[in-house]
């Protein structure tokens, strides 16, 4: 890969000498690459060719009549 990194955990010991591993904040503009990543589309403009407020049914995810159950997981 072109854009290789080392990954290191950031960590920190609490009065109780635990470890913990800490997530630094950081700002959209410190993301390498993420400048083209934003530019590359809007998201997702259809489903199985479906548009507007979309509900999908077992038959769209191609489960139907096998027992599987889908519920309502939230909306895009």
């Amino acid at each position: 890969m072109a854009n290789e990194v080392e990954i290191k955990k950031v960590m920190e010991t609490d009065e109780s000498s635990v470890q913990r591993q800490v997530f630094p904040e950081t700002h959209a503009s410190a993301i390498l690459g993420l400048d083209k990543i934003e530019t590359i589309g809007t998201g997702v403009t259809s489903i199985n060719g479906k548009t507007g407020d979309i509900t999908l049914t077992a038959k769209d995810l191609g489960v139907e009549g096998t027992g599987i159950t889908i519920d309502k997981v939230g909306s895009v």
